[in-house]
């Protein structure tokens, strides 16, 4: 069976990183994307040997970025665009009629298991609700000649055609250097969450690179569907087909799981129906298990 969707992501030499792809991975299995798609893993080469030897799971080494790009050493957060753009994946992409973009720190539902997109599918970047950052923004794309068209909060994870896909991370990868020039070295001018804020600029990059050409990724789009949070106590509908870890104190916390908060809750007990108990679930299962009640062959 030819998949249509690739699942791209970038996993670091990092503990919780490694965390994160297992929650991705046992998702994947679960929901039964496994049949419809592939994880394509950019990762760092020391990595080779922790991966799954599986059908549907692509791996690509890759050192990453913050380390070989002196412009952004020490910004991580660049690994998961400059990672996944360049001669060594960009020929790996065509082989999807779509790909998804998105960070390792996901849990995918059954809803995207046979989902098609007919427009560009962007997710929730939650950075945009304050005026200071809409100010900058709009006055930063005036500098640069950019049309911004006051969409702002296009997402952290994006799913376009894989043609559409390699031409937005090169576009995405040029507003993110103009970015960290911007921001420059003194650390007294990088700013501070919930506003304009360097350690945000991956994400502005996205948005600009989605404004600039505004009748590819925005005119017909579909908005604030990827990255619902994982902190919902709401039931997973129709439209859930991707669910971003979040930080808070309601379930599912990647920071609370981490810190042992959850330790007294027993899995038996939790409903998979709902958002923040499907990942809380997800989390905590033995990936034996997951493979054992989604009847993977692998």
């Amino acid at each position: 069976m030819v998949k249509k969707l690739g699942i791209a992501t970038y996993v670091d030499n990092t503990p919780n990183m490694i965390e994160e792809f297992s929650w991705l991975y046992k998702s994947w299995i679960y929901s039964g994307c496994w049949q419809t798609s592939d994880l394509i893993i950019v990762h760092h080469p020391d990595l080779k040997n922790i991966f799954p030897d599986e059908p549907g799971i692509v791996l690509i080494p890759c050192l990453p970025h913050s380390q070989t790009d002196p412009l952004f050493h020490g910004y991580h957060f660049i690994n998961s665009i400059a990672c996944l753009s360049g001669p060594h994946i960009d020929e790996i992409f065509q082989r999807y009629q779509w790909i998804l973009r998105t960070d390792a720190d996901v849990f995918l539902t059954h809803h995207l298991v046979n989902f098609e997109p007919l427009y560009p599918v962007h997710g929730r970047g939650n950075y945009h609700f304050m005026s200071d950052f809409r100010e900058k923004m709009l006055d930063f794309c005036q500098r640069h000649n950019v049309a911004h068209h006051h969409r702002f909060g296009c997402g952290s994870s994006i799913l376009l055609s894989s043609e559409m896909m390699v031409r937005f991370l090169q576009r995405q990868m040029h507003w993110a250097k103009k970015l960290i020039e911007y921001f420059g070295e003194d650390r007294s001018g990088w700013g501070k969450w919930p506003g304009w804020y360097r350690s945000v600029l991956s994400m502005y990059a996205a948005e600009i690179a989605a404004n600039e050409r505004w009748g590819d990724y925005l005119q017909n789009c579909r908005e604030r569907i990827l990255d619902m949070e994982s902190n919902n106590k709401g039931n997973i509908d129709t439209l859930t087909l991707h669910i971003h870890a979040t930080p808070g104190s309601t379930v599912f916390s990647k920071f609370g799981y981490r810190n042992g908060e959850y330790s007294e809750i027993e899995k038996e007990t939790l409903d998979v129906r709902r958002v923040g108990e499907y990942c809380m679930w997800i989390a905590m299962t033995s990936p034996e298990m997951i493979k054992l009640q989604a009847l993977y062959p692998y």
